[in-house]
């Protein structure tokens, strides 16, 4: 008989911080057909490692600010093994800078410095300097947006000028990814947040209430855009977005029947929608 504590399959990318850098590729890619850029494998491997330790950093700062009272399974698994967490990351980190440094042209790197700023203010707001914090705008929806932006960078440092095509897929992105960041916060409810009187949960109620109703009024707008338009990739991105954006408001409205993990892993892995049309458009 299975261990009823043992760690669930689908858990493991989600553990292993895998989830989200494979998100971040997916839509580089998508991004990259809707300006007809061919993407180099380095552009892809880039992305996924930067996305990578971002995230790493960032929960394992959680967990060392937790006491060792984790209360999720990622931030858990990082306070185990950590000459491990740190090898891996310096391996990483190695790889990033030599891709970097082979693949990345001085638009790339101008707009990748404005990226790392905003990330180090996520940072900064999060883990050291609280007066950085706005309840006007939470933590999940800078990440949302940041993200985004962060997917489409080496893309439009590669066709700058196609930037009027990138605009509203690079938005609706970042509006669905800033929707998934707040759906996890709401479900986790983790003690951070509860307490924290500027967190998402108790400086906008409304928002947190209504959840579902955002994301539907944000799914059909996408689909309303891509129904609009005449550019099939620029439509493929935002019927992703719409797609996605429902699956989240029907995922909410049963939230109580499934564990947070669930929901936690389904946040990330509902946001590869662009794989359909991948498949279809070739």
């Amino acid at each position: 008989m299975q261990s009823a504590s043992r760690t669930p399959w689908w858990l493991w990318p989600n553990l292993l911080n895998l989830d989200s850098p494979l998100l971040a590729v997916i839509w580089q890619e998508q991004f990259a057909r809707v300006t007809g850029v061919s993407l180099e494998w380095g552009d892809r491997v880039l992305l996924f490692c930067c996305t990578w330790l971002v995230y790493c950093a960032d929960r394992t700062l959680d967990a060392a600010e937790s006491g060792g009272k984790t209360e999720t399974a990622r931030h858990a698994i990082q306070l185990r093994g950590k000459p491990i967490w740190l090898g891996v990351s310096a391996a990483v980190l190695v790889v990033a800078i030599v891709l970097a440094a082979m693949t990345l042209n001085s638009r790339a790197w101008l707009g990748g410095g404005v990226v790392l700023g905003f990330t180090a203010i996520h940072f900064g707001a999060t883990h050291w300097w609280p007066g950085l914090r706005s309840r006007f705008w939470p933590k999940e929806w800078h990440v949302g947006f940041v993200f985004s932006v962060g997917c489409v960078l080496q893309v439009w440092s590669l066709s700058p000028s196609a930037w009027p095509s990138l605009l509203l897929p690079v938005i609706g992105f970042g509006a669905l990814c800033a929707m998934s960041c707040s759906h996890i916060t709401t479900w986790e409810v983790v003690t951070v947040d509860r307490d924290d009187p500027g967190s998402l949960l108790n400086a906008h109620p409304m928002f947190v209430r209504r959840l579902s109703w955002f994301d539907i009024a944000l799914g059909l707008s996408a689909m309303a855009a891509a129904a609009a338009l005449d550019q099939a990739s620029v439509q493929f991105a935002l019927l992703s977005v719409g797609i996605s954006a429902l699956g989240l408001a029907w995922l909410h409205d049963r939230c109580d029947q499934f564990s947070a993990e669930f929901l936690r892993v389904t946040a990330d892995f509902g946001l590869y929608t662009p794989l359909l049309f991948f498949v279809f458009s070739g």
